[in-house]
């Protein structure tokens, strides 16, 4: 019990003196930092593409009302802006503002009319055929094509593709009226009607097959679903990759002060044989600190999932960060060398684990950085033991190194 409360006072002193070195208050001082600075950024910009609208015609009030349905109906996949007018819409393209521009005909009831009208030559085209008319394709008809929409893109990349063909679903139920609409004057056999009948008509029909179900549900692999207040930050934030990274900063800082301190024999006063585990819990004292401000970064930014998984995770993710660095120390040896690869490693987490986005590339090698298996581990891709073999083998490994 003596020994016990004798180590216990050691820990307390170490985390003192630790946390009396500028990096380390720094390293703390970012996680509030991240939360605060990726949260703002997730508020203010959170769909992955940006699409401008302009009307030609600023008086033509079906442009107007489209417009307005567009921008209010941003999502986070894709958001639209509202420009004044042509060339104020290429300006925003050019600028790179947004991705993709369009710019809509002078009467976009017109542009309705004439599609509902058109004749379909190739039933096998579908609805890339339809879209291409929309825009005025080679296989419009001439009428649509005067009437066409205009897409303005830096580059005609998936993406911009992508954004068009969802461009055509928010249209989508005005072509399907107006579709109806001329089915109904090609059609005199069901009945005389008068264009206000017609409108009605149409109006009550397509409303009594409109469904608000939503057939689609997010959810992680461990079955937590995301909630629709949360898809926004699901797809834009890369809250906990960052907070991720920034622990194995941490472990990377700590290795540096213990090789510092190793070189001026400050230790000298421990054992000789329990040196290589007095470095390994080193390295664990200022994780230790940064991880508890991690768990509250999670929890405050709404990133935390359940308790029972979140605090297993981290722990098994200080022991890989920790064991991880103790590996690195003694494979360089050298201060000036560990220096040199920490940009190196940071760059590595950023973009070979799923911090940002989650590439298959080099698994192997991505498997070996720490962030990797948390990452992967947090919503049941792979299992807790994964991260659990990888902080075994990494500490036991760097201690039987360091005893050597």
């Amino acid at each position: 019990m003596k020994k016990t409360k004798h180590l216990f006072l050691w820990m307390i002193l170490l985390n003192k003196r630790i946390l009396k070195q500028p990096l380390f208050l720094v390293l703390i001082a970012m996680v509030p930092l991240l939360v605060f600075g990726v949260g703002r950024l997730s508020q203010e910009s959170s769909s992955l593409i940006t699409a401008a609208v302009a009307p030609q015609n600023a008086e033509d009030e079906a442009s107007a009302l489209l417009i307005q349905s567009l921008v209010e109906g941003s999502n986070s996949a894709v958001r639209y802006i509202s420009c004044a007018d042509k060339d104020a819409l290429k300006d925003t393209v050019s600028s790179g503002q947004a991705r993709i521009g369009f710019l809509l005909p002078e009467d976009v009831n017109a542009l309705f009319e004439a599609y509902g009208s058109q004749e379909t030559k190739n039933l096998s085209a579908g609805a890339l055929a339809l879209l291409g008319a929309l825009l005025g394709g080679e296989n419009a008809s001439e009428e649509m094509k005067e009437h066409a929409i205009i897409s303005y893109a830096a580059t005609n990349d998936v993406l911009s593709k992508i954004t068009r063909e969802q461009l055509f679903g928010k249209l989508y139920p005005s072509l399907e009226k107006s579709v109806l609409k001329t089915w109904l004057k090609i059609h005199p056999d069901i009945g005389s009607m008068s264009d206000l009948q017609k409108e009605r008509f149409v109006e009550d029909t397509l409303a009594s097959y409109e469904e608000n179900y939503d057939y689609f549900s997010l959810e992680y692999l461990d079955g937590t679903k995301v909630k629709d207040d949360e898809i926004d930050r699901f797809i834009a934030s890369p809250m906990r990759g960052l907070l991720a990274v920034l622990l194995t900063l941490t472990g990377l800082a700590a290795v540096l002060y213990l090789t510092e301190d190793c070189r001026l024999e400050r230790f000298v006063w421990i054992p000789s044989q329990l040196h290589p585990a007095f470095h390994y819990l080193y390295l664990l004292i200022p994780l230790t600190d940064v991880a508890l401000a991690v768990l509250a970064a999670l929890w405050v930014s709404g990133s935390f999932t359940r308790v029972s998984m979140e605090v297993s995770a981290l722990f098994l993710f200080l022991f890989q960060v920790a064991g991880f660095s103790n590996l690195l120390r003694m494979l360089l040896r050298r201060k000036d060398f560990m220096a040199s690869s920490i940009p190196i490693l940071i760059c590595a987490c950023l973009f070979l684990t799923p911090v940002f986005v989650d590439l298959s590339i080099l698994e192997p090698v991505q498997m070996l950085l720490p962030p990797y298996l948390y990452l992967k581990a947090i919503h049941g891709n792979l299992p807790l033991w994964y991260m659990a073999v990888y902080a075994v083998l990494s500490g036991i490994s760097s201690v039987l190194l360091d005893r050597s």
